[in-house]
């Protein structure tokens, strides 16, 4: 999980603007300002980066970047894929 979390932490810093001193392992989406068109750009990001689809239930504004995470190495390791590598 540290590097799920860390390429997650990248993506929210990088691409979504969010101050790095923010974010924590128990910090919810909502509390790092995401509003459900962030939320949208979040989704297809991590779909490009880890090749795995998250479901619409881990991208609501109450789920931590810990539960984001730990539901992106779920996905890669097991067979729930929802997308194929592009």
């Amino acid at each position: 999980m540290p590097e799920t979390y860390d390429t997650l932490r990248s993506v929210l810093t990088s691409s979504l603007r969010v101050p790095d001193d923010v974010i924590h392992p128990g910090a919810t989406l909502e509390q790092l300002g995401l509003d459900s068109l962030a939320l949208t750009e979040l989704v297809l990001i991590l779909h490009e980066r880890f090749a795995v689809r998250i479901s619409k239930e881990y991208a609501r504004p109450g789920r931590t970047v810990t539960e984001v995470a730990e539901h992106l190495d779920a996905l890669r390791a097991g067979g729930t894929r929802t997308a194929a590598p592009s």
